[in-house]
């Protein structure tokens, strides 16, 4: 376990997460000062970096959209690094956002997406929410749906806000929090419109 520990420990240094300063590699050449990176180069060498120790057939295209940077990771298998319910690319994600907030402090956001899965899930949660209301309608009881991540349940919310028949509320703490679809005016309370 610590030999393990220690390996990932060193995998992170390698890719500047936990050293104490900037991140960045500086290359001298004679008679030229070094280049600052800017956030897109930094992210681009970090998530490269990390992509070549899980799997050199990884590669990453970056778009920048004001102060949020869309990556797409293609290539490879890009299964595996999803990883189950997408929480390989969430951490993954996470890390790119601590390694650019440790650049550029917190002005920049990371979105990351592997496969067309963000998509993919996102229109899972549609379809979630469409049947859910509509087995609110039919049986006239509240339902409860799983757990989802803050952006999820928001999605949950902001679909069935509008909805003549029902109305939404979020409950539950922390990983358990989760949306309950109810009939209008049979909620415990005031919906939630916040994840």
């Amino acid at each position: 376990m610590d030999e393990r520990k220690k390996n990932i420990d060193e995998l992170l240094s390698d890719l500047g997460v936990l050293e104490e300063g900037p991140i960045g590699v500086e290359l001298k050449e004679t008679g030229k000062e070094p280049k600052s990176k800017g956030p897109k180069e930094v992210l681009e060498e970090f998530l490269v970096g990390l992509l070549l120790r899980l799997d050199p057939a990884h590669y990453v295209e970056v778009r920048q959209e004001e102060t949020l940077f869309k990556v797409e990771v293609k290539g490879g298998d890009l299964g595996r690094f999803i990883g189950k319910e997408g929480k390989t690319l969430r951490a993954v994600e996470y890390l790119a956002g601590v390694v650019l907030a440790k650049t550029f402090g917190g002005a920049y956001r990371v979105q990351l997406d592997a496969a067309g899965y963000r998509k993919r899930r996102e229109e899972k949660i549609r379809r979630l929410a469409q049947e859910a209301a509509e087995t609110v309608i039919r049986t006239g009881k509240p339902l409860p749906l799983p757990p989802m991540r803050p952006s999820e349940r928001r999605l949950v919310h902001m679909l069935l806000k509008e909805h003549p028949q029902v109305t939404t509320e979020s409950q539950g703490e922390g990983e358990e929090r989760h949306v309950v679809v109810y009939p209008r005016g049979g909620a415990s309370g005031t919906p939630a419109e916040e994840a």
